[in-house]
């Protein structure tokens, strides 16, 4: 046994035996509910012993926060501070707790190795005790130079006060991204599920809008995201967030969602941006698919405008050239490094984008996960397998914007895949509804 080994042995027989003016640290109650599954916390250790973390810390006052609800899903709010200690070292089997005792009944009912406290001597002696013992460098929820805001919840004084205690702090943005937006085999039908089945809406909205202009009929945006919303159910889908039907300068809008008392007429030769957000019908577990695509009220579709769309398929073939290479080379990629290689493909000037490239599709709506970003975030967060993300490439200019959006997965074997197939061309209603299909052949070589 090597001195190190013996070392880290006898500390956590400290945190285990020694009662300082806490409870004994056993799991109470042993049969509680985990917040972590007990799978995900072994997968946990093994990561941070890889990337040489001693552990996780997990902190707060007041309502739980969106990471706390969502990743530990806790719910309610304490009186006090709490800290929460998810170690690196294989021995433990459930996380530390450190917690006034006046909280007692907002942790009931959960497996932890806890300890309490009754004033603020004793919970610094418990956070150097019970933390500082068996560890020095360890991952909290903050994001260096705030380059990821959303991840960034701890605040200054709490990093001063684990830094006097002689902690070394790190980031952790990757893992939290990893382990609360990795998708389950379960979740992966149900998207593959539901992107087959949401693509075969394109040509119900193609014909709807072609057969009404064609007559002279009047056809809104509202109308249109209505007729959407009905023929989903015959797909055996439902919508998990309303239709997007975006027409002339409300493409430039992130989410424009149509109303019946501001519905707009779609006329001839209008830009038209829909998309749709769907998951299997009757069934609120299922990971649902965001397809999105760009329309143009014509009968053809002029070369000028086909030639931005080109730069569009070329940021999104970039980026999943680069997202492919890197994974199956087995080398480390970040969100912020595909947003790069892509835009070069759009335009020498960054703001033709305004936001992000592609987001981390999850049933939590994005939240935590990896993005596509080097614009409003600067995501140095690790691109990996067992994630799924929207690609959503697009030129915006003052009147409107052309965009699409897909859905790509990083399987368990380093395989990409898009769950649908790329639109290469811009779509004219009013033209041959054959050539809907061919908008989607792939280049070719």
């Amino acid at each position: 046994m090597t001195s190190g080994t013996r070392t880290v042995l006898a500390a956590l027989c400290i945190w285990l035996a020694i009662p300082t003016t806490g409870i004994l640290a056993e799991i109470r109650p042993d049969t509680g509910r985990k917040l972590i599954p007990s799978s995900v916390y072994k997968s946990m250790q093994n990561w941070m012993l890889d990337k040489r973390f001693d552990g996780w810390l997990f902190t707060g006052q007041g309502t739980f926060n969106d990471v706390e609800g969502e990743f530990l899903g806790l719910r309610g709010k304490t009186k006090h501070r709490w800290f929460i200690f998810y170690g690196a070292l294989a021995s433990l089997r459930e996380p530390f707790l450190i917690y006034h005792r006046d909280d007692e009944h907002v942790f009931d009912g959960v497996s932890f190795y806890p300890t309490t406290y009754r004033n603020y001597v004793e919970m610094k002696q418990e956070l150097e005790y019970r933390i500082f013992s068996v560890s020095r460098d360890i991952a909290i929820n903050y994001s260096p130079k705030l380059k990821i805001p959303e991840v960034s919840q701890i605040d200054i004084g709490t990093v001063e006060l684990l830094q006097e205690l002689g902690l070394r702090l790190r980031p952790s943005c990757s893992m939290l991204s990893f382990y609360n937006t990795r998708w389950t085999n379960e979740e992966v039908e149900s998207h593959k599920y539901a992107a087959a089945r949401l693509d075969s809406i394109l040509p119900i909205a193609v014909k709807r809008i072609g057969d009404r202009l064609s007559r002279d009929k009047k056809i809104t945006d509202y109308d249109l995201a209505r007729h959407i919303g009905k023929n989903l159910g015959k797909l055996d889908l439902e919508l998990v967030d309303p239709v997007v039907v975006a027409v002339g300068e409300n493409t430039l809008k992130e989410k424009f969602i149509p109303t019946k008392k501001n519905q707009i007429r779609i006329e001839r030769d209008d830009l038209i941006y829909l998309e749709v957000t769907a998951r299997r019908k009757k069934q609120p577990e299922a990971m649902h698919a965001r397809l999105g695509w760009t329309l143009v009220a014509s009968d053809t579709v002029s070369s000028a405008i086909q030639a931005s769309w080109n730069r569009i398929t070329a940021a999104a073939d970039t980026a999943l050239a680069l997202i492919s290479n890197r994974i199956k080379s087995n080398i480390t990629l970040t969100g912020q490094e595909v947003d790069i290689a892509a835009r070069r493909k759009l335009s020498g000037n960054p703001h033709v984008l305004p936001r992000a490239l592609g987001y981390n599709l999850n049933r939590n709506d994005r939240n935590f996960g990896v993005r596509f970003d080097n614009y409003l975030y600067l995501d140095n967060r690790e691109v990996m397998p067992g994630m799924g993300f929207t690609l959503e490439p697009g030129l915006y200019s003052e009147q409107s914007a052309l965009k699409l959006c897909t859905n790509l997965f990083i399987e368990g074997d380093r395989e990409v895949t898009l769950s649908a197939p790329l639109q290469r061309k811009l779509i004219a209603v009013m033209g041959n509804p054959a050539l809907v299909a061919e908008a989607f052949m792939p280049p070719l070589d």
